[in-house]
């Protein structure tokens, strides 16, 4: 039997329809601020403190952020207004919260022809006609999802039978870092992605961070079956209890992937001593998982970088790099994106990074500290709100598709502009940090 605690009510209070119009009390925030609109929120700002902004998400209803209580009080001299109605539906911890949006598995594509999730229809059947070995049965009128395809009626499996499950038991992990570069789905995916969605399975080390009713907070990266890298800023307001580490998902809003996400609870939460949450210095924070993660086609690990030095710094200047998450790609939009996406995004020279941001509104004396990395610069290609924890990472010396963690997704000001990095959180710079701790944990990096 599932208890009701007097903080999820508020929680599911502050999300009914109900409570647009309102400022109310919510769990995802703190004790000092409301839930409110994110229009009443940025109207009524009097901090003067929008220098550095967190690629962070912490919003506590759709559209709706958490907000000061003594900001919104001075904005219209007045309290929040009374609680209102309840939704009564709570998802499982360990489960994804189902609210997929995608077509009914019998959209039509042709004669006796369906369009249903990849993983449920035969890769290709042997055909005793004399006419061809293979008869794949795959129409080319493509389906109007991603991870569906067109599949003749006769064809389709059940999900016990599907080929995935073969490829998955027949796995053998090689090493951390590999990346999937044609992602995961074996045949010709005819499906129009934009350029900066990431193949399902292609970045296998991408771990979501959700509350425990399932509402995504931020990004992290996996490093070892039961340590999971991410940024301190975005557990603040969090402790082990509320959060769920979901590795091997791509689609928030799809249980339809051809292999199955994982969820872990959290049994520690290791923050960096010297993290500021006003500076974000040290924006760093290790997740100890409850038990550890199955290894797979679409779950493996990424490197650590070896420990910073001036050599490495310049080689990871020349070296092609990415960014993965689910957050948003502007700054003045709130909706976060469902599936992953991947941005190239080449490292900057800390120097210059500086000089860069002191053209900003952060002014001519601002100084990056040595906790702190920098990529980006390019239009329309950042990582922004809540993308905070998520990983970039870049290829290791020699190599072309295995990679190593080189930053954290922790500020910027604004998001994409032309010429202005994001700033990350430096992973060389605190290799040592990360090792001291693995080190206390009694954790073996070399087996998986």
């Amino acid at each position: 039997m599932m208890l009701w605690s007097i903080s999820a009510v508020f929680l599911l209070l502050a999300l009914s329809p109900g409570s647009e119009a309102q400022d109310t009390v919510s769990p995802m925030c703190r004790p000092d601020e409301l839930c409110t609109s994110v229009r009443r929120c940025e109207e009524s700002d009097d901090s003067g403190r929008k220098g550095i902004g967190p690629r962070i998400g912490r919003f506590c209803g759709t559209g709706r952020i958490c907000c000061e209580k003594a900001q919104l009080d001075s904005w219209d001299m007045q309290g929040s207004m009374p609680l209102s109605s309840l939704n009564t539906l709570v998802d499982p911890i360990r489960n994804k919260a189902f609210k997929t949006l995608e077509p009914p598995p019998n959209e039509s594509c042709g004669v006796n022809m369906e369009c249903v999730p990849r993983k449920l229809c035969r890769d290709n059947v042997i055909n005793d006609s004399g006419i061809s070995l293979i008869n794949p049965r795959i129409s080319s009128i493509p389906c109007s999802r991603s991870l569906y395809r067109c599949c003749a009626v006769d064809q389709q499996v059940d999900e016990s039978q599907s080929p995935y499950v073969q490829k998955e038991a027949s796995f053998k992990y090689k090493n951390c870092g590999y990346s999937n570069p044609q992602g995961l789905i074996p045949d010709n995916d005819k499906f129009n992605y934009t350029n900066d969605v990431a193949l399902f399975g292609q970045f296998p080390w991408m771990v979501g961070i959700f509350t425990g009713r399932q509402d995504f907070l931020c990004g992290g990266t996996l490093i070892h079956p039961r340590l999971v890298v991410t940024s301190s800023h975005n557990l603040v307001n969090d402790t082990k209890d509320t959060l769920v580490a979901r590795a091997g998902d791509w689609d928030l809003n799809s249980l339809n992937e051809p292999h199955p996400h994982q969820s872990r609870r959290i049994e520690e939460i290791i923050m960096h001593p010297e993290f500021d949450p006003e500076s974000l210095f040290n924006d760093i924070a290790l997740l100890l998982l409850d038990e550890p993660i199955q290894l797979a086609p679409h779950i493996q690990p990424l490197c650590l970088p070896p420990p910073e030095t001036p050599e490495r710094s310049r080689e990871l200047t020349s070296a092609t790099c990415f960014a993965t998450g689910w957050g948003a790609k502007t700054a003045n939009n709130d909706k976060l994106e469902h599936v992953l996406k991947r941005i190239n995004l080449p490292v900057v020279d800390h120097d210059e990074c500086q000089a860069t941001l002191r053209t900003t509104r952060l002014e001519g004396r601002f100084r990056l500290r040595p906790s702190f990395l920098c990529a980006g610069g390019s239009d329309g290609q950042d990582t922004c709100k809540g993308d905070g924890g998520s990983p970039l990472f870049c290829t290791m010396p020699g190599q072309t598709d295995r990679y190593q963690l080189v930053g954290i997704v922790s500020w910027g000001v604004d998001c994409a502009t032309v010429g202005i990095p994001a700033v990350y959180a430096n992973v060389p710079y605190l290799r040592n940090w990360i090792d001291e701790k693995i080190q206390g944990l009694h954790i073996d990096m070399q087996a998986p």
